[in-house]
């Protein structure tokens, strides 16, 4: 289904880590959104399995893996990758009534504090929220439910 077929303005694709609970926490937190863009998730772990990244995020760069690991990655339809705070800053930018939020990113000195304050986190993710038994197959993983719904995602 193309972004405007279901309404959306544009195509992201969200690059996380499937095997950090903090990110699993997040991408299902985001599922429930209302996010002008059409949010598609992959996880870092089906980029190296598959070994054809550009099926799974088309007109995106080669990637380092090494890189990806470190922070949260969003790639537009162009392939352009938004790393870390501004990846948060980047979807932000697509869900209404948190739109706002990212106006504080242009405020003189808050994308350095933002930048700081993620990769404190996100080098501390595994010891303070730990780290999922096993990342999700191709085939798509269980999320934590809500609202009695089975958060079963695919690509």
């Amino acid at each position: 289904m193309s972004s405007t077929e279901n309404g959306a303005s544009e195509r992201l694709y969200v690059i996380y880590d499937g095997q950090c609970k903090l990110c699993l926490a997040s991408v299902a937190k985001l599922k429930e959104l209302n996010a002008k863009a059409e949010l598609h998730y992959v996880q870092i772990q089906q980029l190296e399995a598959e070994g054809q990244a550009q099926q799974l995020v088309p007109h995106i760069r080669p990637l380092n893996f090494v890189e990806l690991y470190e922070k949260i990655h969003v790639a537009d339809e162009q392939g352009q990758l938004f790393a870390g705070a501004d990846g948060v800053v980047r979807i932000l930018r697509t869900v209404k009534g948190l739109r706002w939020l990212s106006a504080f990113y242009r405020i003189p000195g808050m994308k350095r504090a933002a930048d700081r304050i993620y990769r404190f986190i996100a080098s501390r993710r595994y010891e303070w929220f730990g780290k999922a038994e096993q990342s999700c197959t191709i085939n798509g993983c269980e999320l934590p439910q809500s609202k009695g719904e089975n958060n079963k995602h695919d690509n």
